[in-house]
């Protein structure tokens, strides 16, 4: 039986094509700077001559291209919805300015530029912006997390690729990169049980349990089911800054060994009202931890890489071509690294809480 002859290389295809091993390429990854024609000649010919990329060449060639400066794409649209223009540049908090910093710098090292549109501008509008980007030849954006939870329904979401980086843009569904909230919160919930915290308490923000899709909450309430009923102590949402009336009272009655909660609501080992003896063996740990919560235990959301995986996310999108809103969102969750502390020493299994 005759042997069928092998599949052609890249520059073989491009010969029969009569076209540049460039141009081949490029339209094997539907590239817009070629002609739709050209395009469908291409795929066409691949198929029916059995052209298949070679994974390990793929491979080494990602490799050697990372090794060298990578020439300009293309600008990625970067939505800031805060009050302050330079928020991820310099007065925001630290999570925010990491995540911008990630994102530029994996940009850069993939040929792109980010670019922030400031949409608190006056007279900006969501319509605005889309005339902006598209003027500026922006095909990508990124979403940061929004101020509040909201919907963004006038961007012309046809025209883009996106991708956000949390729970607060409620509609349309993007792919997303966020923390990993439900692993994250489980970390220090089992961290601290192996450190001999025995009744742990959650104390958060009224409104960033929602911020991170509920699961926080969750991740807390399944821990809750394992405990005896006379361990389990109610989530507490509260202010986001001060220790009010409501947080003491909950303090009181319930007593827990160690306080989970935001670096905003750390200094609750100081508020009056409650035992002193308590609150100095009171262990605490971090939702997320920032550069200004050393010596804190708690849990490093990785913001760097979120805005790094970000703009990976979205150049395999504009390099596939990949316009307009996903039919099946991507959920990709970066997992959180647990930093120790002295916030949360361990405690002898024998010591009980004065309650």
């Amino acid at each position: 039986m005759a042997q069928s002859p092998p599949p052609p290389t890249l520059r073989e295809l491009a010969k029969i094509l009569k076209i540049s091993a460039a141009t081949v390429s490029l339209a094997l990854r539907n590239d817009p700077r070629v002609a739709a024609a050209t395009r469908h000649r291409v795929v066409v010919a691949a198929q029916k001559y059995g052209y298949r990329i070679n994974p390990a060449i793929a491979s080494l060639m990602s490799q050697v291209r990372s090794t060298r400066r990578v020439a300009y794409q293309e600008t990625i649209g970067w939505l800031n919805f805060w009050d302050q223009r330079d928020i991820y540049q310099k007065t925001g908090v630290e999570f925010q300015r990491y995540m911008w910093e990630g994102a530029r710098k994996r940009a850069e090292e993939f040929g792109y530029t980010l670019d922030s549109i400031w949409m608190q501008e006056e007279q900006m509008t969501q319509r605005r912006a889309t005339d902006i980007l598209s003027a500026r030849g922006i095909r990508g954006i990124l979403i940061p997390p929004l101020p509040e939870s909201a919907a963004l329904p006038d961007i012309h979401w046809p025209a883009f690729s996106a991708i956000t980086m949390s729970y607060t843009m409620a509609n349309p569904h993007l792919d997303r990169v966020v923390p990993n909230h439900f692993n994250n919160t489980q970390i220090i919930l089992q961290t601290l049980q192996s450190k001999g915290y025995r009744r742990l308490g959650l104390m958060i923000p009224h409104g960033y349990d929602e911020r991170t899709g509920n699961r926080c909450m969750a991740a807390y309430a399944l821990m809750q089911q394992s405990l005896p009923v006379k361990d389990r102590i109610p989530a507490l949402q509260c202010h986001p800054s001060n220790i009010e009336a409501p947080s003491i009272a909950w303090l009181n009655q319930y007593k827990p060994d160690a306080v989970i909660t935001m670096g905003t609501l750390k200094h609750v080992k100081q508020v009056e009202g409650v035992n002193k003896r308590y609150l100095q063996r009171l262990g605490l740990a971090l939702m997320s931890n920032a550069a200004s919560d050393a010596g804190w235990c708690g849990i490093n959301e990785n913001p760097f890489i979120i805005g790094s995986t970000a703009v990976e996310q979205l150049a395999f999108k504009l390099q596939s071509n990949q316009i307009g809103l996903p039919n099946h969102p991507k959920l990709i969750e970066i997992e959180g690294t647990w930093e120790e502390g002295c916030s949360a020493p361990p405690i002898r299994q024998k010591q009980n809480f004065k309650r």
